[in-house]
């Protein structure tokens, strides 16, 4: 190709064109070159259209995206554009021994906050992937996940009434939303539902949605809500099976607002990928970088402490104090690292109870308005919705946010931000 790329085995195809792994004369390196199919020159407008969209893309950079390094147009006849990109190492998820068994929830939380975070990016740019699967997910092996094929994603409307026209599927029919179906507005929710189905299938080793044909798989994608993740995959945490469950309402207005949430939801129960097989490079440096953005924060300098969400679909939260040292005695500041041990480790019971009375006492001890007992009651109030209590913790929550507009004033950003999340919780 043009004296510089030189293709070697075909590694992939899809629906769009083929994926073949190649080499890089100039810069003497592995590349991925995509060639569109060949009959999606008709339209003199494509390859015009399809150089616009990759432009758009390259400039989309993320670690969970292999980089587009060039793109072109290989002479015909037929004349067919191409993309040259990373080439990425790894398993797709279909590909892993474990894919139809139940994968451990914290190597779940893991793949999936990582495509999300992908998921996030690109939408911010508008930019859809349309065709969201296990096969398009791709497992490093360091551990990091790559999302593979945006093929679908530099598709414009106009592209996509004339593929549909000529009996061309858009996207795989186990992993449609209800939506893309209907052929209506794909919107960053549809990307969601298709990781939902993802998510459930890892969970549980099975699809959410099956079907003999392609007009069955559309229409229980359309009609059949799957069978909750709880009664597959008891010790599944609450908020992550109900994340799952909201990620897949057939209305996108249900889902999660956006993939942000998802990964505020999923990160909160990661774990991590070395138990895979495939994941042979747990010191890589791509790893190393990663978890030295990861702050921990101290208990005697954090000013503000991030804490898990409120919501299993929609809230997280920050705690509105300071922990320090100098407003609670040593044996409270010690007590106070033990319930947040607790909290961090999921066993909310206890640490509920902790919190609870370190919040009586300091609240007894320096008034209502105190900030470590606010912190303890928002603390508490978690706990409280994570073992099933939406109403309790939502009313503790409210009169935390009376104490807070009083403490800190109603526009200080934390009380702003506490309303905003109150209003998000659903009590079920």
């Amino acid at each position: 190709m043009g004296g510089r790329y030189e293709l070697t085995d075909q590694i992939g195809a899809g629906g769009m064109g083929q994926v073949f792994a190649g080499y890089d004369r100039h810069l003497e390196r592995p590349i991925a070159v995509k060639l569109t199919r060949a009959d999606l020159d008709a339209d003199p407008q494509w390859t015009k259209r399809f150089l616009r969209e990759a432009r758009l893309m390259a400039r989309l950079s993320h670690p969970g995206l292999p980089s587009i390094h060039d793109a072109g147009v290989e002479p015909g006849p037929p004349e067919r554009p191409y993309l040259v990109m990373d080439f990425v190492q790894g398993a797709t998820l279909d590909q892993l021994a474990e894919f139809r068994s139940e994968l451990p929830v914290g190597v779940v939380a893991a793949i999936g906050a990582q495509v999300a975070a992908v998921l996030a990016a690109a939408h911010r740019k508008s930019i859809f992937h349309r065709d969201l699967k296990p096969s398009n997910v791709m497992l490093c092996p360091d551990g990091t996940v790559k999302v593979l094929d945006f093929g679908l994603a530099v598709l414009l409307d106009s592209d996509v009434s004339r593929l549909t026209s000529t009996g061309n599927t858009l996207g795989t029919p186990a992993y449609m939303a209800p939506e893309q179906i209907n052929a209506e507005p794909v919107v960053a929710q549809t990307d969601l539902y298709s990781l939902g189905l993802v998510l459930y299938e890892l969970l549980t080793g099975t699809q959410a949605i099956t079907g003999s044909t392609h007009f069955l798989l559309w229409r229980k994608q359309i009609e059949m809500v799957p069978p909750a993740i709880s009664t597959r995959r008891p010790d599944v945490p609450r908020d992550m099976a109900a994340l799952v469950t909201d990620m897949l309402a057939k209305d996108p207005r249900q889902r999660p607002r956006d993939a942000d949430i998802v990964h505020r939801t999923l990160v909160r129960h990661i774990s991590a990928l070395d138990e895979l097989a495939q994941v042979r490079e747990p010191t890589s440096p791509a790893r190393m970088y990663a978890q030295a953005t990861v702050s921990v924060p101290g208990y005697r300098t954090a000013a503000t402490l991030l804490a898990p969400s409120m919501d299993v679909a929609f809230a997280g939260t920050r705690s509105p104090a300071e922990p320090t040292a100098h407003s609670i005695p040593d044996s409270g500041l010690e007590r106070l690292r033990i319930a947040d041990r607790h909290f961090d480790a999921g066993e909310f019971g206890t640490a509920s109870e902790l919190y609870r009375v370190l919040a009586d006492e300091l609240s007894e001890a320096n008034g209502p308005y105190d900030e470590q007992a606010m912190y303890c009651h928002q603390r508490l109030a978690i706990c409280q919705l994570r073992l099933g209590n939406p109403k309790v913790a939502l009313n503790r929550l409210k009169r935390l946010h009376q104490q807070m507009s009083v403490r800190f004033g109603s526009q200080d950003p934390r009380v702003v931000e506490l309303a905003t999340q109150i209003n998000d919780i659903r009590v079920r």
